[in-house]
Formats: structure tokens, C-alpha cells, sequence
């Protein structure tokens, strides 16, 4: 029996598309949760001690605090938590380190390059997103169907196991570092403009997380059973196909275009009524003051086998980097000791190669 919710995902996915629209109007930068999350997880201490990254932690923190408040507990009381099919302890720590490989190869995920790319139609993100959904539609059919015997390892018949304090100290984690980062860059030497406006950033980065969130939770899209719905498309012949992800990525891919409209260089629609300073910037709006949007147009096979690694994750699992974030908050142990280290691996891997990959041409081209 299909669980489509149209409306709750189209308000859903609106609200994910202002959370994205609200960080490029105001602070210039991308809504790809991967992006900031393996920022934070690889890079710490440098992350901790650049002002300019200040915005990243805020972010995080807003969500993880807006989740354990206002949305935790009725998430983990829902049916839609309990539905089939339930992911094994396996699963989800194969799923967390194809996901973190893929991401951070694919320099994206069903955010950055799903919501923010497509709506400011960009081909490297229009082929990442074709990339993972083929791989995820094929993951969910080989695994319901020529390969069910095979994956049965992947699934649990045991319903997944919730401690409260597990996340309130991953979110209390997320907010002892952003009050840290905060001080940690109160003394640096650098000038009032810039220090300005790292701090302006710091209201609409809470904004965002605590949007993006909600949008999350409103939408269905933290139950993996939502997901595997909508990637078994062997279920459009039984009624079990849930097209709600479809709604999802609607809502939220058209409020970020209509962002898109408002910057200069970036817009669409030609118009004079255009801004080329985020909203939040002081007026000098130096360096720091730019939008941080990518110009990469490149497709190339690190962005194509990327993005293919991280469908082939998000279909075991049903996760991806902000749902999981969310899971983390309502204190889930499968995606607190199983998806989040191994993401950490994969992301690692994957930074790694890519270092590798460049030190390899340098050398070439010398």
C-alpha cells in the first residue's frame, strides 16, 4: 500500500527550498548538507579556527537543537519509523561509507546537487543527480528482486533502537562546537568589514538549519521507508510506489530557483532587479561579502562514479547526509555507532584519493 503524501511533501520540500534560498540571499553560500558535515568531520581543528567556516557549525547546530525540540520524539514514535523494510546493522554501515565516499568524490548529494544544482541548472548537478537516482533505482530492484536471497544480510526483522541521551549529547556535541568556534575566532586579527561579516552570517545559518529540519521532517523524507518507497519501482504495478520524494524535490528546487532570480550573474529570467552582495553583508561586501556559488562546469568520471557510489548508498541505507544528521538528534544507535563512522571512513577515502589524484596531475603537468 503506497504512503504518498503529496502535500506534506510539496510544503516539505518548499521548506527545504527556503532554507537553501535563505542561505544564498542573505549569507551567499550553497545548501549541500554533505559539504558541511565532511567539512566539520575531516577538517576540525581547521574548521574550528577559520572565521569563515563559523557559519557551517551554526548551521548544524540550529538543526540538530530545532530536531531534538520541536520534532525528535513525534519522529520516533511514528508507524513510518517501524515500516518494512528495516535496515540491518550492516546495511546501514555500508550505506554511511558509500555515501561518504560518494559525496565527497561527487562533490554533492541529493542537497547540493539535487535541490541548489538543479535549480540553478547546472549540468554537473543535473548529471549527478541522473547518476545516483539510476543507481539507487537499480540498487532497490536488485535487492527486491534478483538478488533478495543474497542482500537479506542488509535488512533487520528488529525495529531500529532510539536512546535519548545518545542524542542530546550528539547535540550538545554540535553546540559546545559552534559556542567554541565562536570564541576561537573573537580574537583573530582580521579587519572590522570581514569579521562583520562572518558574523552576519551567524542569524541566517540558524534560520536555515532550523528550516531545513523542519522541511525534512514535514516532508517524510527522515523515514527511510519513504525513500525505499519511492526507489522500488517495481511497486507502480501494486500500488506500493511513493512518489512523494517527486513532490519533494519539486517544492524545493523551485523556491531556490526563484533565489537564483534575484543574483546577478546567476539569473535566468534576465532583470535589473538583480543583488550582487548577499542581503546580510555590510556594504563594503569585500571577498567575504561574494555568493559561493560553484563555476565548476567540468563532468567528468571522479563527478559521474561520485555520485553512482553515493545512489548505490543512499538505496541500501535510505539515508542521506541531512536525514541522517536528523536521525543522529533523535538519538538513533544504528545512525549515531554505524552510519556516521562510517561516513567519516568513506569521506576520508575519498579525500584522500582525490589529493592523490591532484598531487598525480601536478606532477604531470610539471
Amino acid at each position: 500500500m503506497s504512503i504518498f503524501t503529496p502535500l506534506q511533501g510539496l510544503i516539505g520540500g518548499s521548506l527545504i527550498g527556503l532554507s537553501a534560498a535563505n542561505l544564498l540571499l542573505f549569507n551567499g553560500d550553497i545548501l549541500g548538507a554533505s559539504g558541511i558535515i565532511s567539512q566539520i568531520l575531516l577538517q576540525p581543528r581547521k574548521t574550528l579556527h577559520d572565521p569563515s567556516l563559523l557559519w557551517k557549525t551554526v548551521f548544524i547546530a540550529s538543526f540538530l537543537l530545532t530536531t531534538q525540540i520541536f520534532m525528535g520524539n513525534s519522529a520516533v514514535s511514528s508507524p513510518l519509523m517501524q515500516l518494512p523494510p528495516l535496515v540491518s546493522p550492516l546495511g546501514y554501515t555500508i550505506g554511511g561509507l558509500l555515501v561518504g565516499f560518494g559525496t565527497k568524490l561527487g562533490n554533492g548529494c541529493t542537497s547540493g546537487h539535487g535541490i541548489c544544482g538543479l535549480a540553478r541548472l547546472s549540468k554537473r548537478s543535473f548529471v549527478a543527480v541522473a547518476s545516483f537516482m539510476a543507481t539507487a533505482f537499480t540498487t532497490s530492484f536488485l535487492m527486491t528482486g534478483p538478488l533478495l536471497s543474497q542482500s537479506e544480510f542488509l535488512r533487520s526483522g528488529q525495529a531500529p533502537a532510539f536512546e535519548s541521551s545518545a542524542g542530546y549529547a550528539f547535540t550538545g556535541l554540535a553546540i559546545l562546537a559552534a559556542f567554541l568556534h565562536s570564541r576561537a575566532n573573537s580574537g583573530k586579527e582580521v579587519t572590522e568589514p570581514t569579521q562583520s561579516n562572518y558574523n552576519r552570517k551567524i542569524l541566517p545559518s540558524m534560520v536555515s538549519g532550523a528550516l531545513f529540519a523542519t522541511g525534512l521532517f514535514k516532508s517524510g523524507m527522515v523515514f527511510p521507508a519513504k525513500i525505499f518507497g519511492f526507489l522500488n519501482l517495481s511497486g507502480i504495478s501494486d500500488g506500493s510506489f511513493d512518489p512523494t520524494l517527486i513532490t519533494v524535490m519539486g517544492g524545493g528546487v523551485f523556491i531556490s530557483f526563484l533565489s537564483y532570480q534575484m543574483v546577478q550573474g546567476h539569473n535566468f529570467v534576465k532583470s535589473h532587479n538583480t543583488i550582487n552582495c548577499p542581503l546580510a553583508m555590510n556594504e563594503v561586501c569585500d571577498q567575504t561579502g561574494k555568493f559561493c556559488v560553484p563555476k565548476n562546469t567540468t563532468i567528468d568520471c571522479q563527478l559521474i562514479l561520485g555520485s553512482a557510489v553515493f545512489g548505490i548508498g543512499w538505496g541500501i541505507a535510505g539515508l542521506c547526509p541531512g536525514p541522517a544528521i536528523f536521525h543522529a538528534a533523535t538519538g538513533s544507535t544504528l545512525a549515531i555507532y554505524r552510519w556516521w563512522p562510517s561516513f567519516w571512513v568513506g569521506s576520508y577515502l575519498a579525500q584522500s584519493l582525490k589529493e592523490k589524484a591532484a598531487a598525480q596531475k601536478l606532477e604531470f603537468i610539471e
